[in-house]
């Protein structure tokens, strides 16, 4: 029974890797891009009015407000996962697994359940060791697919391109509302 159910957790986990690996990949680009706007519109805002010490220093502030919120946002539960390892159990793990492979169905959430019972028998260990022979052939990190984060690249690209644009223009947009 101990290797059968080890193999499925093993797999659990590198589910669990992909799948936080993938939220922090999503959050990264989100927090970049919101990080890149701000910056933009700090710097322009900066260059055409001439803010006084006050202001720059809300401006100053607000930044690190900003990077402050969108790690919490964007970020929270990957790093949680990977500094603290909280986040998904087995059996929540097992649930959205199931969603996307309806073979392994319910099948999978119900050897997590049966072997975290308290209750142990050679029948419920012959189980278990039978059920999870049924998903050596299943790669359970599959189910995630890290080449979706392409879509939120946009959200990244517009914005750095903005400050190419405006860097080729007029450089002094940056350099001179970044100085003061």
């Amino acid at each position: 029974m101990g290797e059968g159910i080890n193999r499925i957790s093993e797999k659990i986990n590198s589910f669990k890797k992909r799948y936080y690996l993938n939220l922090l990949i999503r959050g990264s680009i989100f927090t970049l891009s919101a990080v890149l706007v701000y910056f933009i519109i700090a710097s322009l805002v900066e260059y055409n009015l001439w803010l006084g010490r006050g202001a720059r220093f809300l401006i100053f502030a607000s930044f690190f407000g900003l990077v402050g919120w969108c790690v919490f946002h964007f970020l929270k539960k990957p790093l949680a996962w990977w500094i603290y390892r909280k986040g998904l159990g087995e059996e929540e793990s097992a649930r959205m697994i199931g969603r996307f492979f309806p073979s392994v169905g319910d099948k999978l959430l119900n050897v997590i359940q049966l072997a975290s019972s308290q209750q142990r028998s050679a029948l419920l260990d012959a189980g278990i060791s039978q059920k999870s022979v049924s998903f050596k052939d299943v790669s359970f990190e599959t189910a995630i697919d890290l080449k979706e984060n392409k879509r939120y690249l946009k959200y990244f690209v517009f914005p750095f391109f903005l400050i190419l644009i405006l860097w080729i223009f007029n450089q002094g947009i940056f350099t001179q509302s970044t100085t003061r």
